[in-house]
């Protein structure tokens, strides 16, 4: 599955579309993340829903998945799974989205995490053993 917004090298560090075929890349991803930023572009279409950035000469490379390479690198984290994306709304403030969404969590049945008090919005699929979103500071 490809998304119907973004180009694989906004959801990949650089190295990794230096050197791995853009099609076994867009196998590596989940459906569900590919489903979920989809519908956060489609819901909050005004301006740009930036994910990386690198490719136009901008500072974001590790908002997507993060591999060993990435200063922000951590084994746990579910960005290292690529279960969690960081996107930046020019149009929409971070906290405004995590307002919306929870409050229509149906539509976003994928986001099982959020994280709050940060000015991106942060979302995961790690499974929580809740049908509810979970807030959760990092």
């Amino acid at each position: 599955m490809r998304s119907k917004f973004f180009k694989i090298h906004e959801l990949v560090p650089r190295d990794l579309f230096e050197t791995i075929h853009e099609d076994v890349l867009w196998r590596m991803i989940p459906t569900e993340i590919i489903e979920t930023i989809d519908k956060l572009k489609e819901t909050f279409s005004n301006g740009s829903m930036t994910i990386n950035n690198y490719f136009w000469d901008g500072e974001r490379e590790w908002s997507g998945l993060r591999t060993k390479g990435s200063p922000y690198y951590s084994s746990g984290s579910q960005h290292t799974f690529f279960n969690a994306i960081d996107a930046v709304f020019s149009d929409y403030k971070a906290e405004d989205i995590r307002s919306y969404i929870l409050s229509h969590q149906s539509r976003f049945l994928h986001i099982t995490r959020l994280e709050d008090e940060v000015e991106w919005l942060h979302f995961d699929i790690k499974e929580t053993g809740s049908s509810a979103i979970v807030l959760f500071r990092a």
